[in-house]
């Protein structure tokens, strides 16, 4: 209950607290649980001042709405809210009567306003309340899994094209080899014809291979035969196939009904027939919600959610029949059938929707955790192999068949076969060179991970030059700042007020040595028991969740040796990145 109420004070100053849904509750509320009650006063021929009374109160709840909208500061949208439901709440019944007046009905006694408008205050303070924080709720997941869904679906594009790429290049080095170990075989035995195979053939695929290294993108996304691309992200389920319903919390239903129509039966009913209704409506509650939850039933596919419904419909019609036996109209007494069973159909409801959205909130945590992981290495590792071998045709082969030309004018057979030998050696050696020169740095990996996050959030990198030594000197140390970030960047999308990040890494001198200290900051507040799991990745690095007045932040230092390395110069720089 301390979940709902915090959940209750940050919807009263959301600036959507009232919505279409609030106004479409109050009807059936207005007609059920809140019409009027008393001698004479027969329920049908009420029935057309009932509607005009909602028309009124609904039009009354969409003023509040639009000035809630309109509102410039959380607490002034808060005092709008709180002020315009009270005064609402107040005017409803004086409302009522006048039209029951106007429509030559009986009124209740006047004796009974102030009850009345404390009942009133009460009952649509709290249901006001549940639909607004149930919407805020279902907002804020649909909210965060789509932001989830984009991240994810990003990352998969930036992995197949990662992956596109990387069969491109070994299939052009495939080619190379093949074609050159050809040109070798059928290399004509003189010095033009060798002077000929280094400056054309050879110097054709060196420049080939530095062309595909240097191109701007990353292969095909949809890959070479058109296929859709495979992102990994699990697809939702499809909300028309089923409506999802979960038990909801043990006691929620009990409250609502009795927070709804415990004001009433005490002003109808003498204090014996109020003691036995509680009784009456605790002990069906309390089998309501514990029953179905015995192990025994829940293994059962879907019993669970059976047993629930049908001992709701049980608590609801025994609490009809009870309340006959204690003389109350049969349609009067027929209110407490509805408003229980529906109570609690609509929270199970509720229940169902928010447990989906957060099972697709946690599969979407996962995907987008294993696509940064698969997402690493980038492209400039392949581009570097490309290079790599590049650099071995230009310098081995190609220089090889220079001075060969040089310095054997008239070459025999014997040194024909020799240099023959060599440049099928120096082709050989091409894929060694390609899958050598994979050295996925932290800075490559880093890059990447920003690039990708930047196109869905507003982030802010700021790494000073010492943390960028650090990042190349120290690869275990790298490794372990990437997953501190990804998990930093993870959790802003997830829970952050905005969307927007904040990256810092700074080499800082303590008394224990150097240390690396990176974090990820985002505005937003986290809930007082907030801390991250003994058993997590992060509590294992010893990373820790620090709060300020300006949100929230995932900090890590890690511990540094006294040797630096030259930082090589593509690698000087990340910039402001902001979402294209």
């Amino acid at each position: 209950m301390r979940n709902l109420a915090r959940a209750a004070v940050r919807a009263v100053g959301s600036g959507r607290f009232l919505t279409f849904w609030s106004i479409g509750v109050s009807l059936p509320l207005s007609l059920s649980v809140m019409a009027p009650v008393g001698d004479g006063i027969e329920p049908q021929a009420a029935l057309p001042a009932m509607v005009v009374t909602w028309l009124c109160f609904g039009a009354a709840l969409v003023g509040v709405a639009t000035l809630e909208r309109h509102g410039r500061s959380r607490p002034q949208r808060a005092a709008i809210v709180i002020a315009g439901i009270a005064l609402c709440a107040t005017l409803r019944p004086a409302l009522q009567d006048g039209w029951l007046h106007l429509s030559a009905l009986p009124t209740p006694s006047a004796d009974q306003l102030p009850y009345r408008i404390a009942t009133n205050i009460v009952v649509w303070a709290m249901v006001l309340s549940i639909i607004a924080v149930l919407e805020s709720s279902l907002r804020s997941l649909r909210r965060t899994n789509a932001l989830l869904r984009s991240v994810a679906q990003e990352l998969a594009r930036a992995q197949h094209g990662a992956q596109a790429f990387a069969t491109a290049a070994r299939k052009l080095l495939d080619q190379a080899r093949s074609a050159l170990a050809a040109a070798i075989l059928d290399l004509e035995p003189t010095s033009a014809g060798v002077r000929r195979l280094g400056a054309e053939q050879v110097r054709e695929w060196s420049h080939r291979l530095v062309a595909l290294a240097e191109a701007k993108g990353a292969g095909t996304p949809g890959g070479t035969d058109g296929d859709p691309i495979d992102d990994g992200v699990p697809a939702p389920h499809n909300p028309r196939r089923q409506l999802p319903f979960r038990l909801p919390p043990p006691g929620i239903v009990a409250l609502v009904y009795a927070a709804c129509l415990l004001p009433y039966a005490a002003r109808t009913q003498t204090s014996l027939d109020l003691l036995v209704g509680i009784t009456a409506l605790a002990v069906g509650g309390a089998l309501a919600d514990l029953l179905p939850r015995r192990r025994a039933i829940v293994r059962v596919p879907h019993g669970a959610s059976s047993l629930f419904v049908m001992l709701s419909c049980v608590v609801g019609f025994a609490l009809a029949a009870l309340a006959v036996a204690q003389g109350v109209p049969p349609f009067v007494a027929a209110v407490s059938a509805i408003a229980y069973i529906g109570f609690a159909l609509a929270a199970g409801s509720c229940a169902g929707v928010l447990h989906r959205l957060r099972c697709d909130q946690r599969r979407l945590s996962s995907a987008v955790a294993h696509a940064q992981r698969l997402a690493r290495a980038d492209t400039r590792p392949v581009r570097e192999g490309l290079r790599a071998a590049a650099e071995l045709l230009h310098a081995d082969a190609q220089g090889a068949c220079v001075m060969f030309a040089l310095s054997h004018p008239a070459p025999g057979p014997e040194e024909v076969r020799r240099l023959q030998d060599d440049l099928a050696a120096v082709v050989g050696r091409l894929p060694d060179a390609f899958v050598g020169a994979h050295d996925p740095g932290a800075p490559a990996s880093l890059t990447a991970l920003f690039d990708t996050w930047a196109h869905v959030i507003d982030l802010v990198v700021d790494i000073d030059d010492d943390a960028r030594e650090a990042l190349h000197v120290s690869p275990w140390v790298s490794r372990d700042c990437y997953e501190v970030i990804a998990e930093g960047l993870l959790n802003s999308a997830k829970h952050a007020s905005e969307r927007r990040a904040e990256v810092s890494l700074r080499r800082v001198t303590t008394g224990a040595g150097p240390r690396l200290r990176v974090r990820v900051s985002s505005p937003g507040t986290a809930a007082p028991a907030a801390r991250l799991r003994t058993s997590s990745r992060m509590h294992e690095l010893g990373a820790r969740l620090l709060r300020s007045p300006d949100g929230i932040a995932l900090e890590a230092g890690f511990a540094l040796t006294a040797d630096t390395a030259v930082v090589s110069a593509e690698h000087r720089g990340w910039p402001h990145v902001s979402p294209p």
